[in-house]
């Protein structure tokens, strides 16, 4: 199974990411040439490499990147400090930290840098043409980690100054698969200059060169000291230089999603980047390759995992990352799939994308356990590859043995270029001795095909293996849909995993009953729960649609490979809203039980997964059996209990006062609640606990039984202070307590919380509160009830450290006076433009002002709530994108912090659409935020506080009259002193 980067589940493994990007890119370069195909495509006349004896050319720039501190990377030759941007330069939710800066042997001299791959980069003053006219060479040590699709055709870049709409400058860099090189735009052309044949490997340096000799007209490309590569410049073409930054790290005009997430950028390390004027020969590459190791006994470090990764203590202090739940140690994750035992250790897989914490470029993450509650990362366990089985995508799968007892797994392997893209893959572990099992074999051909008849065609994904003992036989569902009826799981069986023999659909339900099922069944578990009343064993059935993970109890028939459920209609276990959802699981062969594990996601813009540099993690393992009335028993595992460090509370037989008053003494962010209660017959009060209170009760969120309206709930109405926190108000389902006393289990994991009700039901939800003390924590009940006996447990981590406590974040605002304005009609909420001043045009307008939630498929506002009654939308005015003007506020005089946010978004020229800070007395624009190409709103803040005092006004400014011509504007929260008249 897959997830799209808004957080939304996508039945397209590609999504939505690269065929856009590639459409995109491929318009914008035809248009660049003219029309003529680029290099890449129709490769050069090859010519004579460079004389051995060509002189040295001129330095012109240096990073060693020796600085081992800060965000500023020095070029030695000028001494000039070049900022280096990271997300955690300024983290809204953690203290500030430093870029991944490495020192020691793993670097090639001094001090190297590890890339993050999503927002690492650094920006230095372009090249000029007097700089170039004699040529140029560049070259690099590098170690990627992880290589990008390839979106747009474009390189992750180690070096770019490269602008599309002019055909002019350089990108140079790695694409696909490890090929690397260099892209030139000529005037009329582009061309790529890229070598296919001598790949960079992942986790190892490199050192790549590349020069241009226009005297010449011959580009060349050195690995390691030798020439590989030499390629003939179009005919008639000028190379130039455009008038932007060159950056390192990333393209100079990457491509993006969400309006914040950029592509075409580089992860992994990098050190000794240069810059010369003029052709380098073949002797002096040599000699730089042979200089740079010379300490090193002339060959590269070799280096260790935890050179190239990032550890989570990055994350330390961060108010909302759980510590207890298994998430990766960086960047963005889904479901946890393929489970299984070997040798004193449990393996847990996940789905990864190495280059940050958005969907895209999905690799297989990897866990190792002894007890599936302290889990370890090791290195990524399969990635795509440059081979005909799965170049685009390792998506969900499972695990099982081979007849030997070698592991095995099974993945979704994906190729865009087939019509049925989608197919069964299986790698075997090189050695099984190997505890960790850290390196995989994957079988060169898929092992199951979709076949005429077989679902619905395309629709083929998450492979599920498990094995019938007493045949010994294998099982494989895939999930798909069958048309006209429903989604359901196909089976297909095996004698040797290898050759499958298709069996038809596991079961499928009436269309008429249930239409919105009729789409596929992602991610398809059987697995066996006990015997049932009749002394048959009993299976549960699960599968993911929509992000919800729906369940049936039944009766699997091994010969005729057919599920017979006990009840036709879908059911759920949990009740939160696509919280618990990609389910999988296994037989413990230690203990016998049934575990299962889920995704929780995040629940968070794509604006603050950016800011956070992580999104989503899994839930807790729980055991399923079959209960006595038929139906499903769920309950977290017992192993959880060894992650209790301090018990902070010990209540029995006490009224609801006494329980209430000993409650408000504790509190925390990572407990364990165990409340047992006795209700009274006559009250139908809600009876249950409120989390994450604030003293003043100005942020809480309830966690209750109703029994008047017979539901499990949780109340998020007053989660957070935060509007750019999504947060939906009260969910829940249906839930009866039956007579029986209230037993509630919760874990509250910072913003992760899992409730298990009588073990029965449970539900998963996210908060975010923003104030750091909302930690109390409170009881429902009514007075005549009787507390049977109330628990809390202070929770550690789950890779066993010390849990930094949450701390202020670098980006320090006061919630309750953050999101509130002192300019008239600051927030649009009397729905038009009064208080604001037109300037000139027509861009600003009343009718841009409005009340409507959703452009296109998008709401405008990421966090599915507007904070305010209404917003001003660009597009709506007169004219449209057409439309040009520009808009003032109100003059103030800045007060307070000097903290300034707003909300922006629209727009495609960030240069002609932009909002900024202008100083009254000589119109100065003293910051500046430019249009993110976006329609949803992000959140910008702006450190005014060293203009507190001054005289001040905020402009809105609209020259753009193309495509995304238009501004989107909300949520002005400006601290005033006082307004100017």
């Amino acid at each position: 199974m897959n997830h799209d980067h808004s957080g939304r589940r996508s039945s397209r493994h590609t999504g939505p990411i690269a065929a856009s990007a590639a459409a995109m890119a491929t318009a914008l370069l035809a248009s660049a040439c003219g029309g003529v195909p680029a290099a890449a495509d129709k490769a050069p006349p090859t010519t004579p490499s460079a004389p051995a004896t060509a002189a040295a050319p001129a330095a012109l720039a240096h990073w060693a990147f020796d600085e081992q501190r800060g965000n500023l990377a020095t070029e030695t030759l000028s001494g000039r400090a070049d900022p280096v941007n990271f997300v955690f330069n300024r983290a809204r939710f953690k203290p500030n930290s430093d870029p991944f800066w490495r020192s020691g042997p793993a670097c090639i001299k001094g001090g190297c840098l590890l890339f993050d791959g999503y927002s690492t980069d650094i920006a230095a003053p372009g090249l000029t043409a007097a700089q170039t006219s004699k040529g140029f060479t560049v070259s690099a040590w590098v170690a990627p980690h992880a290589f990008e699709w390839g979106d747009g055709d474009q390189y992750s870049s180690f070096l770019s100054q490269f602008d599309r709409q002019s055909s002019k400058g350089f990108a140079f860099g790695v694409h696909r698969f490890g090929a690397w090189g260099i892209k030139m735009g000529f005037g009329a052309s582009v061309a790529d200059f890229r070598v296919k044949d001598r790949k960079l490997p992942k986790d190892a340096w490199s050192h790549v060169a590349a020069s241009y000799d226009p005297a010449a007209g011959v580009v060349r490309l050195y690995l390691n000291g030798e020439q590989v590569s030499s390629a003939a410049a179009p005919a008639g073409g000028v190379f130039g230089l455009p008038a932007v930054p060159l950056t390192i790290g990333r393209h100079s005009q990457p491509l993006s999603t969400a309006g914040v997430f950029q592509f075409n950028t580089y992860l992994g390390l990098m050190d000794e980047v240069r810059v010369a004027s003029g052709v380098a020969g073949a002797a002096a590459i040599a000699r730089e390759f042979a200089a740079d190791l010379a300490s090193h006994g002339g060959k590269p470090p070799v280096l260790k995992p935890a050179d190239v990764s990032i550890d989570a203590s990055v994350f330390d202090g961060d108010r909302y990352r759980p510590q207890f739940h298994a998430m990766p140690d960086f960047g963005w994750m889904n479901e946890p799939h393929a489970p299984f035992f070997h040798k004193g250790q449990y393996h847990l897989f996940f789905q990864k994308n190495p280059f940050g914490p958005f969907w895209h470029q999905i690799h297989w993450g990897h866990w190792v356990s002894p007890d599936m509650v302290r889990w370890r990362e090791v290195p990524m366990a399969l990635a795509p590859d440059d081979d005909t089985l799965a170049p685009d995508g390792i998506w969900s799968g499972s695990a099982n043995f081979t007849e030997d007892g070698t592991p095995a797994l099974f993945f979704t392997a994906g190729n865009d270029s087939l019509r049925l893209r989608e197919r069964s893959g299986m790698a075997l572990a090189s050695d099984v001795n190997d505890t960790d099992l850290v390196n995989w074999s994957k079988l060169p051909a898929p092992v199951t095909l979709q076949g005429e008849g077989e679902g619905r065609a395309g629709d083929f994904r998450d492979p599920f293996v498990f094995r019938d003992g007493a045949n010994r036989r294998w099982f494989q569902l895939v999930g798909s849909v069958v048309p006209g009826r429903s989604g359901a799981a196909m089976v297909y069986e095996s004698a040797d995993l290898k050759n499958w023999t298709y069996r038809g659909p596991l079961f499928t339900i009436d269309p008429v009953k249930y239409p919105s099922f009729v789409r596929t069944f992602e991610l398809p578990v059987l697995l066996p729960i006990g015997k049932g009343k009749d002394g048959r064993e009993r299976h549960v059935f699960l599968a993911d649609l929509a992000a919800q993970a729906y369940y049936w109890t039944g009766v699997f028939d091994t010969a005729t490979a057919r599920f017979i459920p006990d009840s036709e209609a879908p059911r759920v276990f949990d009740l939160g809203e696509g919280h618990f959802s990609g389910p999988s699981g296994f037989v413990d062969p230690r203990t016998g039980r049934t575990i299962v594990f889920s995704i929780a996601q995040g629940e968070r813009t794509a604006q603050t997964e950016w800011e956070s540099g992580w999104a989503h993690n899994a839930g807790l393992p729980i055991e399923l059996r079959i209960g006595p009335d038929g139906d499903l028993r769920l309950a977290p595992i017992q192993e959880l209990g060894g992650l209790r460090e301090a018990q902070l509370l010990d209540l029995r037989d006490a009224t609801p006062a006494v329980a209430a008053a000993r409650l408000a003494r504790v509190g925390g962010d990572l407990l364990e609640v165990e409340l047992e209660l006795a209700p009274s017959k006559a009250s139908k009060a809600r009876r249950g606990l409120v989390l994450r209170k604030t003293p003043d009760n100005a942020e809480r969120t309830g966690l209750y039984v109703d029994p008047a309206s017979q539901r499990f709930e949780i109340d998020r109405t007053r989660t957070t202070l935060d509007p750019d926190m999504r947060s939906h108000g009260v969910q829940g389902g249906a839930f009866d307590l039956a007579g029986e006393n209230l037993r509630l289990r919760v874990f509250l994991d910072r913003s992760m919380v899992e409730a298990y009700v009588n073990e029965r039901k449970s539900l998963t939800s996210r908060v975010f509160p923003a104030r750091l003390d909302a930690t109390g924590l409170d009881l429902l009940a009514a007075p005549d009830d009787r507390i049977v006996s109330l628990k809390v447990w202070r929770m550690g981590a789950s890779n066993g450290k010390p849990v930094a406590p949450a701390q202020p974040s670098g980006v320090r605002f006061d919630p309750a006076t953050a999101f509130t304005t002192g300019l008239p009609n600051g927030d649009f909420a009397n729905c038009d433009l009064s208080g604001w001043n037109i300037v000139e045009g027509g861009a600003f307008a009343n009718r841009g002002v409005t009340q409507a939630v959703n452009v296109s498929t998008y709401q405008y506002n990421a966090a599915f709530r507007m904070p305010d009654r209404c917003h001003f939308a660009g597009a709506g005015v007169p004219g449209g994108d057409a439309a040009t003007g520009v808009m003032r506020s109100a003059r103030f005089v800045l007060g307070g912090d000097g903290r300034i946010n707003f909300l922006l978004a629209g727009g495609r020229d960030p240069e002609r659409l932009h909002v900024a800070l202008v100083r009254a007395a000589d119109g100065k624009e003293l910051m500046r935020a430019g249009a993110i190409g976006f329609e949803q709103y992000q959140r910008v803040f702006w450190d005014a506080s060293a203009f507190i005092g001054e005289e001040l006004y905020l402009q809105a400014v609209d020259r753009a009259t193309g495509e995304g011509g238009h501004l989107n504007l909300d949520s002005v929260n400006v601290p005033v002193a006082r307004l100017v008249k």
